[in-house]
């Protein structure tokens, strides 16, 4: 698992705790970036690996079906695989304040993690993304960047992200009511 500098110690007694619930191999200190993170959290990943998933704490939510999903959706073509939710809203595209485009909303998902990746094609995405001085906002685009296919699984509407005082408020309420 990676964790940010400051919090490796918390989290190291942290797994040690849950290691009958959720085994952990390693925790990492991660990077200054998502990618560099995951980077980071791939070189401790033992070489006999096939799958690797890639998860934020900031959906605590995330259902083991959905794990399943994912890990499940990579083979065949697909090296990578990531939940999506269809957009309920119309999309546009702007520029300078001003709409140039609206989107397909029956071709567009709002994606979420946890995303699974085939484990060798994660590592020469990065490296190539190391290489070509890519950034990105997940890893799946890494992959799709490199030229590998990436499945959609159906995600679920209680694996939101938690990134504002109200997603906190809700998700307290949600433990708090029981129907999680």
């Amino acid at each position: 698992m990676v964790f940010p500098e400051a919090d490796l110690e918390a989290a190291s007694r942290l797994t040690f705790a849950l290691r009958d619930v959720v085994p952990v191999s390693a925790v990492v200190p991660g990077g200054d970036t998502r990618q560099e993170s995951v980077l980071r959290g791939l070189a401790a990943v033992p070489d006999g690996v096939t799958v690797v998933v890639c998860h934020d704490a900031a959906r605590p939510f995330a259902s083991p079906t959905l794990y399943d999903r994912v890990v499940e959706a990579v083979s065949g073509e697909y090296r990578g695989a990531v939940p999506g939710m269809p957009s309920a809203d119309t999309v546009k595209r702007v520029e300078g304040g001003r709409v140039v485009e609206t989107l397909p909303r029956d071709r567009l998902v709002l994606v979420q993690t946890p995303q699974a990746f085939d484990a060798a094609a994660l590592r020469r995405a990065h490296d190539r993304a190391e290489a070509e001085a890519w950034e990105a906002t997940d890893d799946a685009v890494l992959l799709e960047l490199a030229g590998y296919a990436v499945a959609v699984v159906p995600g679920e509407a209680m694996n939101f992200k938690i990134t504002t005082e109200a997603d906190l408020r809700w998700a307290e309420s949600l433990v708090g009511s029981g129907e999680l």
